[in-house]
């Protein structure tokens, strides 16, 4: 296993403030699918860097034992479920681009990208 820690000018523990950073021109930035796939449905962001595709995390749902028949916890992790299922509108929307999990650009920072490096960079519209 390859991994690659960037020197970083901006770090952010936020999803949707690595989509407003990237999406302003703030370069690379890595998000869950169900945060980039409606931008990268409108053609703010695409998809790069496909080989370093990040493995998925699960959302895991974890209460005591003396608690399995509440009705609270039981309605609580059937909204997870509705919210979060196992196969999401937003996956569909990166599988269909044939593209890895969550790496995303700014359209204009590919466009210059291309016109910098040229044959050397695969770009997708």
């Amino acid at each position: 296993m390859l991994e690659i820690v960037p020197n970083a000018a901006i770090v952010v523990d936020n999803s949707d403030a690595v989509a407003a950073i990237v999406i302003a021109g703030g370069g690379i930035g890595m998000s869950p699918t169900y945060i980039a796939a409606p931008f990268l449905e409108h053609g703010e962001l695409m998809p790069v860097l496909k080989d370093y595709a990040i493995d998925r995390f699960n959302i895991t749902a974890l209460w005591p034992e003396s608690r399995r028949g509440n009705p609270a916890v039981k309605a609580f992790v059937a909204f997870l479920g509705e919210v979060f299922p196992a196969e999401a509108a937003w996956d569909r929307i990166f599988a269909a681009s044939v593209v890895a999990e969550g790496i995303m650009l700014n359209c204009e920072d590919c466009r210059r990208l291309a016109l910098k490096y040229g044959d050397k960079l695969e770009v997708r519209e």
